[in-house]
């Protein structure tokens, strides 16, 4: 036997659900926790450490361990902790294998595939980097699911039988980040408004504040820095967050490190800090998230006083001021049968056993989180799926050429919400080649985006004067760890293969040909290596044009310009 598991890759923690019959539980760890820490660490010994193993040994080596290793993925390409060099995806895969191989332990079966969840402000670079960590951990990504829209998710499937039609907010305040989403729900059926969030907003930001608070404190009362003890400031950052925890309860925690050497000798230090202190600390962070609020709200269309229903997601999302001030905006209290920890693997499990085909009379509609589009030959961004837009989505549009007889066009993908391409991040390049010889203006080439349930976004192109459906190369803009060596080899591998068999013209097959002859030349010279890489993508796309080249190529070519190629908009828009 086989299954789909919900995984809530946090980060603070992962948590692991699965849909056992009717009702989604929380798989535990090995340790029997039902949260594993996000973190990844490296032993004395050299053994990769993961979870509650992985913070011990920080408090014993600080830069032996890596923690919020998710807020690097798709931004960083390296990772420092253990004395060397990983990768954020290898880094996350770690934790992701971990929790696979607990989840196995646990379910009594092999498990090789998820739905994981994240959340919905991360760019296509970040999905992309959870689908490859993913990967190196044994898993395939059945679906990238947006945090929020999973919490909704489970709430629908707690709230079956209601058949009562009513906006619900889910307010997503994890360790790391937070989103905000506004659905329409009744019964089994759930359909997305609106989605907002921000990737650089989460509980591990309130720790960082408390953390400089108390070490000032520290300094000032006690004469004792710990900024500059890199142990006592990972002991005194990890106190930190245990008593913002505690301030959910209470009115007041302790923060205490005894036995330090101070400029007098042995102290003691303990600071407190009371409910209005810590407010005053979090509230600019709390504030951001109730701008957000607002911000869902407008953008769905609605007003807080048409919301039937709150639910709370994420650890911090149960900090006292949080929820004061969101019941005091909304009028209402949140729904008291959610836990927030929980709530967002529970909904994967939904989905996962959904996916599967184990759950009936179950229904639901995501949105598209970010707005995809192309760049045009004077630097602005033409949208072709809108950000909100229900999923799966589609957009089309006509564009030209800039030149006279081009033979080639150049797609810069671009996420983004501004008008300037500069602003937004570049997903990707797609070479479309052999377009008609005409004038400047004179070419109709139709594109078309397309982005299905599972977030998964595909480019067409076409000649509309033709009719011919041309074929495009797709390179990746995503980090590329592979040496040049490495990438040459695979390209070379990529290219005898596709041109197997096909029909070339004498000049192609000739510059083919004096390419790959140069490949062996590359061994040990990295600048050679990356030269003769590009003139491979370049004859890859050339080749893409005569066949069905799709998803062999994953390379790096991000930094590739295409001399005399370009898009303008035309006016008309496909309908």
């Amino acid at each position: 036997m086989r299954g789909v598991i919900g995984l809530d890759f946090g980060t603070t923690n992962t948590l692991c659900a699965w849909m056992d019959g009717e009702n989604p539980i929380i798989v535990p760890n090995e340790r029997g926790e039902r949260a594993t820490p996000s973190v990844v660490a490296v032993s004395d010994s050299g053994e990769i450490l993961v979870g509650s193993s992985a913070r011990n040994q920080a408090l014993a080596d600080p830069h032996s361990a890596l923690f919020g290793v998710k807020r690097l993925l798709g931004k960083a390409r390296t990772a420092e902790f253990g004395g060397s060099i990983h990768s954020p995806e290898d880094a996350a895969a770690a934790i992701l294998s971990k929790v696979k191989l607990d989840a196995e332990h646990f379910l009594g079966f092999e498990v090789d595939s998820a739905v994981i969840t994240v959340p919905a402000r991360f760019g296509d670079p970040q999905r992309r980097a959870v689908r490859a960590a993913a990967s190196r951990a044994g898993l395939k990504a059945e679906r990238i699911m947006n945090e929020p829209s999973a919490a909704a998710l489970a709430r629908a499937w707690v709230s079956a039988k209601d058949d009562q039609d009513r906006l619900v907010l889910v307010y997503d305040f994890g360790g790391g980040t937070f989103d905000a989403t506004v659905l329409r729900a009744k019964g089994g059926s759930c359909f997305v408004l609106s989605s907002e969030g921000d990737d650089t907003l989460g509980g591990m930001d309130i720790d960082t504040a408390l953390y400089r608070d108390s070490a000032d404190r520290f300094k000032s009362e006690f004469g004792i820095d710990p900024d500059a003890d890199p142990y006592l400031a990972r002991l005194l950052v990890d106190l930190c967050e245990k008593a913002k925890i505690e301030l959910s309860t209470r009115d007041e925690a302790t923060i205490a490190v005894p036995f330090l050497r101070g400029p007098d000798g042995l102290v003691h230090p303990s600071v407190k800090i009371d409910r209005l202190r810590f407010e005053r600390i979090a509230a600019p962070f709390i504030d951001r998230s109730m701008a957000l609020v607002q911000r869902v709200l407008g953008s769905a269309g609605v007003r807080a006083s048409d919301v039937g229903a709150l639910v709370l997601s994420g650890g911090s999302s149960r900090i006292p001021m949080a929820r004061r001030l969101l019941g005091e905006a909304m009028g209402r209290e949140a729904d008291p049968r959610v836990n927030p920890d929980e709530i967002v693997a529970l909904g994967a499990a939904v989905e996962a056993a959904r996916i599967e085909g184990r759950l009936h009379g179950l229904s639901f509609t995501d949105v598209c989180s970010r707005t995809f589009g192309l760049e045009i030959d004077d630097g602005r961004f033409i949208p072709l799926i809108k950000k909100n837009e229900p999923l799966p989505a589609v957009g089309r549009q006509l564009f030209t050429t800039v030149e006279d007889y081009q033979r080639s066009v150049e797609l810069h993908v671009i996420q983004g919400e501004d008008a300037r391409a500069a602003s937004g991040v570049s997903i990707g390049r797609f070479l479309l080649p052999g377009i008609r010889k005409a004038p400047k203006g004179d070419p109709r080439i139709a594109v078309e985006f397309t982005i299905d349930e599972g977030d998964m976004l595909i480019i067409r192109a076409r000649d509309m004067d033709t009719g011919v459906e041309q074929s495009i190369a797709v390179f990746d803009g995503g980090l590329d760890s592979r040496s040049p060596q490495d990438r040459v080899l695979a390209l070379a591998q990529i290219a005898r293969r596709e041109s197997a068999g096909l029909t070339v013209d004498a000049a192609l097959s000739k510059e083919l040909e004096e390419v790959l002859a140069m490949v062996p030349e590359c061994a040990g010279d990295d600048q050679k290596a990356a030269m003769t890489a590009t003139l491979l993508e370049g004859l890859l796309s050339e080749l893409s044009a005569r066949s069905a080249l799709t998803d062999a190529l994953h390379v790096d070519a991000s930094e590739l310009r295409f001399p005399g190629s370009g898009l303008r908009s035309s006016t008309e828009v496909l309908r």
